[in-house]
């Protein structure tokens, strides 16, 4: 018989079988008790998938009430054994989840579902991001003339935007309450601002132009190139248009000139 493997063998042993689902080299060494040992494995490998579902299903609410909690449970147990975990934070698992869905032929009929999944994703991502103070009126307008003429406009670190080329906020809402809220798939293109509010998710909808503008500011784009990458979207769309979301809802935490 031969050697029996060192610690750190047989814990990565382990780990290849949760995640692969097998471990051939590792079943000589786990004890019977009455239970096989690949079933015993097995049942460690359930209990992570049943978590892992788990963790998917408060990601992503929205989707599992579109799908169904069986059609949804079934996808989600696929991506987390095709995904696994990456993290030790399983708020982190999901994060390509909706591009996962929409590679699934058996779901390219709800063209709508990759999209709905980014929202829900953007959700958690909006009320998990770290707490800052925005500018009050006052503030802001000093940092505003000490900035310059074209000044980097830091956004709440919660701020979160996507544009969809349908009506995504109104789909999101029907799905909180389908009996009440009817939606029009063919209603256009639409954008969603999202932000932190008393300890909630808020969400607007907005031109698709301004999810261009937040786009670039969070990448650290200037004004200048903030609103250009809007007015590719809608040269007509006038500044206070683009600006004044931010503006009215205190999304702005910090202004600089470099």
């Amino acid at each position: 018989m031969p050697a029996p493997p060192s610690l750190s063998e047989l814990q990565a042993g382990f780990a290849r079988a949760m995640i692969d689902g097998a471990a051939p080299a590792l079943l000589p060494w786990i004890g019977m008790r009455g239970i096989e040992p690949a079933a015993r494995l097995q049942i460690y490998r359930n209990a992570i998938l049943a978590t892992q579902v788990a963790s998917l299903v408060t990601s992503f609410p929205a989707v599992e009430r579109m799908l169904g909690v069986d059609c949804f449970d079934g996808w989600a147990t696929r991506y987390a054994a095709w995904h696994g975990s990456r993290s030790g934070n399983l708020q982190n698992l999901g994060d390509d989840f909706a591009d996962y869905l929409e590679t699934q032929a058996e779901l390219s009929g709800m063209r709508w579902l990759g999209e709905l999944a980014r929202l829900d994703w953007l959700r958690q991502c909006t009320i998990l991001a770290a707490d800052a103070r925005a500018l009050d009126a006052v503030a802001l307008q000093a940092a505003l003339l000490a900035a310059g003429d074209d000044p980097l406009l830091h956004l709440l670190p919660c701020v979160r935007a996507i544009a969809a080329p349908f009506p995504l906020l109104d789909l999101w809402r029907h799905c909180e309450s389908p009996q009440t809220l009817a939606v029009d798939l063919d209603g256009g293109a639409q954008g969603v601002l999202l932000w932190r509010e008393d300890g909630q998710v808020a969400m607007q909808a907005c031109i698709p132009a301004i999810v261009a503008l937040v786009t670039a500011l969070k990448q650290g784009k200037r004004v200048s190139a903030a609103v250009e990458a809007a007015h590719t979207l809608d040269p007509d769309a006038p500044l206070d248009a683009l600006l004044g979301p931010l503006l009215t809802r205190a999304l702005i935490h910090h202004v600089s000139d470099h």
